[in-house]
């Protein structure tokens, strides 16, 4: 069997659990390969392979080739609907705007099969279903030869250091974190933490700055556009005492997953099953009390959900392809 996945390579959490994937798949002897969406140059390999899964996009030359597709639900419902009210609503929008919704609909209804990775994602997906349409879930893992407990090039500044490392779409970047951490660093007992927030892309630098110099984020913490290396991210996790990543609804995302399986404590929204201390969505000075409950040891740690490794992740769609 030939699985051809389907993905832009922009480097994003969608990307690299395609290609995790896929290469996991390799490893359970599946012929598995990534195919660039944006690179025509890669399509021709694809030509035979039996499953087309669609992480991204299919192209039009592959959509009614009578091969089976399995589609997956990488965005957030709420976040595909946000997309497409920004590129698709807005006075601004330019002809050839992206639909994700009307891609999403498209697949829910043309799809052999439908994948997410999430729970709360599986039931408002289904709920989009006609009455015999079945949406699967799967668990998400992250490969623990890479993601594992190591050893520490130095401790991150603060005590406590806390890290956060959100790519910056709005269903997960760190706006209230930011409006929350000044009132962390005046209790009584934190005025040593240190925020250290890399991966804020340069085009939204107009507003992240500004915002960290006026309240004072900035003064008690680092404020960067770094990208870190696989290496570099798990010495981070390795080097600082929490990592904060506050995705709307509780979610779990692949860097909180990465966080958890190299051993470093994860904060998060309620629901996170894999994070180990939650704050309350919603009133940043709420989320600030109970930041400094976690970072006082206060608050103790949540029993964690084990993260799953990528094989398990494989195993799992491997089990859909043979069934379709």
């Amino acid at each position: 069997m030939k699985s051809a996945h389907f993905v832009m390579k922009n480097g994003s959490g969608m990307h690299r659990v395609a290609e995790s994937i896929s290469i996991a798949e390799q490893a359970l002897g599946l012929d598995s390969m990534l195919v660039d969406v944006q690179d025509a140059t890669t399509w021709d390999a694809a030509n035979d392979a039996d499953i087309y899964v669609v992480h991204t996009h299919l192209p039009d030359r592959f959509l009614y080739s009578g091969k089976k597709v399995v589609y997956v639900g990488h965005g957030t419902p709420e976040n595909v609907i946000d997309s497409t009210y920004e590129s698709a609503c807005l006075p601004n929008r330019q002809y050839g705007h992206g639909d994700g919704f009307m891609l999403a609909q498209f697949w829910l209804q043309h799809a052999d099969a439908t994948v997410t990775f999430w729970p709360r994602h599986q039931a408002i997906w289904q709920s989009l279903c006609d009455k015999n349409t079945r949406v699967d879930r799967v668990n998400l893992g992250v490969d623990k030869t890479v993601w594992f407990p190591g050893n520490s090039a130095g401790k991150f500044v603060g005590e406590p250091s806390v890290l956060t490392a959100e790519n910056a779409h709005r269903i997960k970047w760190p706006l209230d974190l930011i409006f929350a951490w000044p009132w962390v660093v005046q209790h009584p007992r934190l005025h040593g933490a240190r925020l250290h927030a890399i991966y804020l892309p340069r085009d939204q630098h107009l507003l992240w700055f500004p915002l960290v110099n006026r309240n004072g984020t900035s003064f008690a913490g680092y404020i960067s556009d770094a990208v870190f290396s696989p290496p570099q991210l798990r010495n981070a996790f390795a080097s600082v005492d929490f990592y904060c990543g506050l995705v709307r609804y509780g979610d779990y995302n692949l860097t909180c997953l990465q966080a958890q399986a190299s051993g470093c404590a994860v904060i998060s929204y309620r629901g996170n099953l894999y994070a180990d201390y939650w704050v309350t969505e919603g009133d940043q000075r709420v989320i600030a009390e109970e930041l400094a409950g976690i970072f006082t040891h206060e608050t103790k740690s949540r029993e964690v959900t084990p993260v799953p490794d990528i094989s398990q992740t494989a195993q799992e769609m491997k089990t859909i392809y043979e069934r379709l």
